[in-house]
């Protein structure tokens, strides 16, 4: 019997686990069609991104159906995006939601099977890429998988400029540690917002697939990043 771990707990400490492995799911693309009167055919346009997946678990407890039940419930339900994981895929994770109503077949009151369905983003994270990178000045980051929004942590006091990738950051009358976050597009000090001092290029910074320059000027001492690296 296998697991998985929402949220930073493991299934099993709820008793939870998978009877049956969870079908493969690769994210659908997002085309959209466009009908022209007159045009024979559709013209189609790639929009880049992907869709949700749905992942759907077969679990099984055995204890107080009821009771533990609700307990599983009030563990599931989220109001945002958290981490989903299992021991079918090693050293990967989504970014998902319980989304399915808690219905428990109780068996005798003594064990409860359920199925629970989780929407998840089309990425699969690898763990790998949540490890802080510390890239010395001209120097390259090589992405093997999809292209993806890293978080940078900048040390800079003063005035300065970090390139990387295809954008460049501007940097006015900063002290001390500039976090960018390029999927939530923020800028902070601090926790503090630090929009106001940045300026950029070519929007938040991406790291494309491949090799990806890394460089910086002025009061800039240091740029250390957190790749995400994803892959479908």
């Amino acid at each position: 019997m296998s697991k998985f771990t929402y949220n930073g707990t493991d299934s099993t400490t709820y008793g939870l686990v998978i009877e049956h492995r969870p079908v493969v799911t690769i994210a659908k693309r997002i085309i959209e069609s466009i009908s022209i009167p007159g045009r024979s055919g559709d013209l189609l346009y790639d929009t880049g991104a992907y869709e949700n997946v749905t992942l759907t678990y077969q679990v099984f407890y055995q204890s107080n159906v009821r009771p533990n039940a609700i307990s599983i419930a009030e563990w599931l339900y989220q109001t945002d995006y958290v981490e989903l994981s299992d021991d079918y895929e090693s050293g990967y994770f989504r970014k998902a939601i319980f989304v399915s109503p808690m219905n428990v077949t109780d068996i005798l009151n003594v064990a409860g099977r359920a199925n629970l369905t989780f929407s998840a983003k089309p990425q699969r994270y690898l763990t790998s890429g949540k490890t802080q990178l510390s890239p010395a000045k001209n120097s390259t980051i090589t992405n093997n998988y999809q292209p993806s929004l890293p978080v940078l942590t900048i040390a800079c006091t003063g005035n300065g400029t970090v390139t990387i990738g295809g954008t460049t950051i501007t940097i006015t009358g900063n002290s001390g540690n500039l976090v960018i976050d390029s999927e939530r597009q923020t800028a902070e000090n601090g926790g503090n917002n630090a929009n106001s001092v940045i300026s950029l290029s070519n929007g938040f910074p991406v790291l494309a697939h491949g090799n990806n320059t890394v460089t910086w000027t002025g009061s800039v001492t240091s740029v250390k990043v957190v790749p995400n690296w994803w892959s479908l």
